[in-house]
């Protein structure tokens, strides 16, 4: 994958998406999104049910029993701490993805909410992205069914591979441009999403990629266009 890829699905996404907002609204919130991943058991179920579930799950076409049992999705999450604090600062483009310590965490995390009922990889690969969004991509329906990914933790694994070379392709292009910064900087600049408060990570340009091209099957960038029209 090119740099150019990237900019132009973070562009079309940018117009297309009505899901863009609510992401952004809740990926502003540092300090939720903070409280989450290191002291869940510090958020009122309300404000959860709220910032979580109603509004980023809702908007991504998921439902959830609002109970709060054994299908309450911020129990698990409390429950599911020590994985997901054992994954903090790890980057897609750089990280280990044969280490043993880093994938039993993502297993059992998977695994986890794999139990909630309703739960299958597309929602269960966008709750992980809240966990870490530098780390996790987000994959939908098409995209799954794409690339023949059936929904049990090793394809999950599988995705996270796959767009790992996505992500050191990108990164190493955008060097070669001499572009300023990092590509998820440059991007989350470049559409305005670092005035509105939220940086947006390389995982989560990357998921909006896969989700036109081959969930939305919108060429990017459109063939039509010469080669060489994107100017930076």
């Amino acid at each position: 994958m090119k740099f150019n890829d990237l900019a132009w699905a973070a562009l079309l996404y940018y117009y297309k998406s009505s899901a863009d907002k609510r992401y952004v609204k809740l990926f502003r919130d540092a300090e939720f999104i903070s409280k989450l991943r290191e002291r869940p058991w510090d958020i009122p179920y309300e404000e959860f049910e709220d910032k979580v579930v109603f509004s980023y799950i809702s908007s991504i076409g998921l439902r959830l029993p609002t109970v709060r049992g054994t299908d309450n999705l911020l129990t698990q999450i409390v429950e599911l701490h020590p994985n997901i604090l054992a994954l903090q600062g790890l980057y897609l483009r750089d990280c280990d993805l044969s280490n043993e310590g880093l994938l039993q965490n993502i297993r059992q995390i998977y695994e986890k909410l794999q139990g909630i009922h309703g739960f299958w990889l597309t929602g269960i690969s966008k709750i992980a992205h809240i966990f870490n969004d530098a780390l996790f991509v987000a994959i939908n329906l098409g995209t799954s069914s794409h690339f023949g990914l059936l929904g049990e933790v090793e394809d999950f694994i599988k995705w996270l591979k796959m767009v790992q070379q996505s992500a050191q392709e990108v990164s190493e292009d955008f060097e070669n441009l001499g572009l300023p910064g990092s590509p998820a900087e440059f991007l989350s600049e470049k559409l305005g999403y670092t005035n509105y408060g939220c940086q947006k990570t390389l995982a989560r340009f990357i998921d909006e990629y896969y989700w036109l091209a081959t969930g939305e099957n919108l060429p990017v960038p459109p063939k039509w266009l010469p080669s060489d029209s994107w100017g930076g």
